[in-house]
């Protein structure tokens, strides 16, 4: 496939303009919801650009796990073919667009472990479109426990863009002594996100329009990690260790919300303090007493992702790949929600309260 060494993106987004417009309408999402049962769904499926990775699911049986394989498949296609078509610099922005996948991968995968998840259920939760393939993810799933996990982690790693290795190593001691899997977690926070930001410094336009991104992306963890230990009176050096730089927040802001003691109290300080996120947090706390602060968490993926689809459609410009991909992954996700509630024999009003920013995705897409 042909490589352009863009300054403009002009090639690589009228490319993704065509990718674009095969995206799932208002349509095909409505014949899904109606179908009858599982199988008239994946009849709808198979009329539409799916029908290859469904095909190929069919001859591995035809159960929702292999379905939701080949969703995640096609949209694995297609983010390939992005980067496949581009180089240099927007490349290598892309790349770290992506990486944010090998992140929840290696949670997905440690969660899995230490909760003593089937590994096929582990798999199909797993997005494998940065630089992790579906291969090394599943090294590291077939280890016999969670400690070994870990350790494949540090091994595999040596090789990664990010030496999420190091991390792990740095803090094993502490979890084996604490068996806090945040621990961990936050450390892999803590790395990925050192790296990633020191990728994107340029002054371009399009350098500022990833780093808007991944700001909100540690917007979110930092936020969340302030409403779950807030109360705690945690030592200045232990709660900086819950702190990821390149966000909204500095860390003497993080220090003081997180000594205001009450979730009520630091989420109405947090929203002083970033008020573009008033909104999903306002809308997180009606649900915190039932959900904590993964009420929250919600809320503000959600704000992130709309912005993302949302963003320039300058065609010179990196915004038109960040909306598709986005875009290309909600599909995916709703699709994986309606074909489960169907595999379950969910009526359609049940399935449609499950699905993720739908009606808004297909609005935007008018």
């Amino acid at each position: 496939m042909i490589q352009v060494p863009l300054e403009d993106y002009g090639y690589a987004n009228a490319r993704v303009r065509a990718m674009m417009a095969r995206l799932l309408d208002e349509h095909v999402f409505r014949q899904l919801l109606e179908a009858p049962d599982y199988h008239s769904a994946l009849g709808v499926l198979e009329d539409t650009e799916y029908a290859r990775e469904v095909e190929e699911a069919a001859l591995e049986g035809i159960n929702p796990t292999n379905i939701d394989r080949a969703l995640t498949r096609n949209l694995a296609r297609n983010f390939d073919r992005i980067k496949h078509f581009i180089s240099g610099r927007p490349h290598d922005l892309i790349n770290v667009l992506l990486s944010r996948w090998d992140l929840y991968n290696l949670k997905t995968v440690l969660r899995g472990k230490r909760a003593l998840v089937p590994n096929p259920e582990i798999e199909r939760n797993l997005v494998p479109i940065g630089f992790l393939d579906m291969i090394t993810l599943g090294e590291i799933i077939r280890q016999p426990d969670l400690r070994s996990a870990l350790d494949a982690v540090v091994v595999f790693s040596l090789e990664w863009p990010i030496p999420y290795g190091r991390a792990i190593t740095a803090n094993l001691a502490e979890f084996l002594h604490e068996h806090d899997l945040s621990i961990v977690e936050t450390a892999l926070d803590q790395i990925h996100y050192r790296h990633v930001t020191s990728m994107v410094r340029g002054r371009d336009v399009n350098s500022t329009l990833v780093r808007r991104v991944i700001t909100m992306e540690i917007d979110v963890i930092n936020t969340v990690n302030l409403l779950r230990l807030c109360g705690l009176e945690l030592e200045r050096e232990r709660a900086l260790r819950f702190f990821i730089p390149g966000g909204s927040l500095s860390q003497d802001e993080f220090l003081r919300l997180l000594s205001l003691g009450q979730p009520e109290e630091v989420a109405e300080e947090i929203v002083r303090t970033m008020p573009q996120y008033r909104e999903p947090i306002s809308a997180g706390m009606k649900q915190f007493d039932e959900k904590g602060e993964t009420a929250v968490q919600d809320e503000m993926e959600k704000h992130v992702i709309r912005t993302c689809i949302h963003l320039t459609r300058d065609p010179l410009g990196i915004g038109v790949i960040i909306r598709y991909m986005w875009k290309k992954y909600l599909e995916v996700l709703n699709l994986r929600i309606i074909i489960r509630g169907k595999s379950i024999g969910l009526i359609e009003s049940q399935i449609r309260k499950e699905l993720f920013l739908i009606d808004e995705v297909l609005r935007e897409s008018a």
